[in-house]
């Protein structure tokens, strides 16, 4: 499956940082928000934002570290443009089904248009239990797509394909099921930017680690 093609992709996950699973989600947890950029190193730098898109230093460094290396993958690819940065805004959604009932999963943040792509990733789940994920387009009321994502793996979604979108946990007789996921609303920021701009470089210690960035014209 292809996101330019079909408006949707599968996507894997690398193993959730500790910090993810432990700090995400949390009990009446704000959402929290990252700042995504293209650098000078040709690579992409999550940096935390304040509700307005700017550079924040008040969220937790080592989560919003965490994050940044999980959506790295999920995220990061092709078609997505290089030239403009993207503010994503991050829920944590946990779904409890009693035994033997299927609960549906109501999943927060912005109304459909309200976002280019949206990524929606179960990063746990226990009891037996399974998920159903349905996609639909703009027309007819007939699926996209039919799926059933495990652990470690996402769906990758197009706002300008997909209209409406329906996620459902089932929870066998044996017991209850829990499940967790992850879910990124990715912006555009408003109004246009030019090719050529301030791009921050990435500075880096030893072991690849990232000691500071400065400034690059890109």
């Amino acid at each position: 499956m292809s996101l330019r093609e079909h408006g949707f992709a599968l996507v894997g996950l690398d193993p959730v940082p500790e910090v993810v699973a432990a700090g995400f989600p949390g009990p009446r947890r704000p959402p929290l928000r990252l700042v995504m950029s293209w650098t000078a190193d040709d690579d992409w730098l999550f940096r935390p934002a304040s509700p307005y898109g700017a550079p924040d230093a008040g969220t937790d460094r080592r989560l919003a570290a965490g994050l940044g290396a999980l959506l790295r993958r999920a995220l990061c690819g092709s078609w997505l443009d290089v030239h403009a940065d993207r503010l994503i805004e991050l829920h944590g959604v946990r779904t409890v089904a009693p035994a033997g009932r299927t609960v549906p999963v109501r999943l927060p943040g912005p109304v459909p248009d309200a976002c280019e792509f949206a990524l929606v990733a179960v990063v746990g789940r226990t009891g037996g239990g399974a998920g159903r994920s349905r996609l639909y387009g703009t027309g007819p009321r007939v699926p996209l797509l039919d799926a059933d994502p495990g652990p470690g793996q996402g769906l990758l979604i197009d706002r300008r394909v997909v209209a409406y979108e329906g996620h459902e946990l089932a929870a066998g007789p044996a017991g209850p099921a829990v499940q967790d996921l992850l879910v990124a609303h990715v912006f555009r920021p408003v109004g246009p930017q030019p090719a050529l701009r301030r791009r921050p470089m990435l500075v880096r210690g030893p072991a690849g680690t990232l000691i500071s960035t400065r400034p690059a014209l890109r």
